[in-house]
């Protein structure tokens, strides 16, 4: 096991037995969406729940915030669907009809759009560089496939 991955275990368990753990991880979940709120809002997109979507005469992108089964983090999720409800044949976009940050990430596998909610609140370094990478590389990327 890696020092990181023992690392993110022993945060776990302690996580896990921290009585004050449902409350701070409802506290980053707030942060989160404040964040992804006050970035995608000026840009057009309206929140409904935990997704974000923006409508343009090309299709609907969407933004959704993905909460994982064990309530350790979230992942954003980055959608684009043509005017007919399809996903674009673009050879940029994967066959699948979801994209996390990954492509964005700067290489390594590492998805920036992935926040554990510990790493929100101690290091909020991590929420601003999702932000800013979803801001200044994806939704470009996302609005250029929909015009191209």
């Amino acid at each position: 096991m890696a020092m990181e991955d023992e690392d993110l275990a022993a945060r776990k368990h302690g996580a896990a037995h921290d009585p004050a753990f449902p409350a701070r991880r409802e506290a980053a979940f707030a942060q989160i969406i404040a964040a992804l709120d006050q970035a995608l809002v000026p840009r057009g997109y309206v929140l409904k729940h935990t997704t974000w979507t923006r409508l343009s005469p090309d299709g609907r992108s969407a933004v959704h915030l993905q909460r994982s089964r064990y309530g350790w983090d979230v992942q954003i999720i980055l959608r684009v669907l043509t005017l007919d409800g399809e996903t674009p044949t673009h050879p940029d976009w994967p066959e699948e009809e979801d994209m996390t940050l990954t492509r964005f990430g700067g290489g390594g596998g590492e998805d920036p759009g992935r926040l554990a909610f510990l790493d929100v609140l101690e290091r909020p370094a991590c929420l601003v560089r999702a932000i800013d990478i979803l801001v200044d590389e994806a939704l470009p990327w996302m609005e250029s496939l929909q015009s191209g």
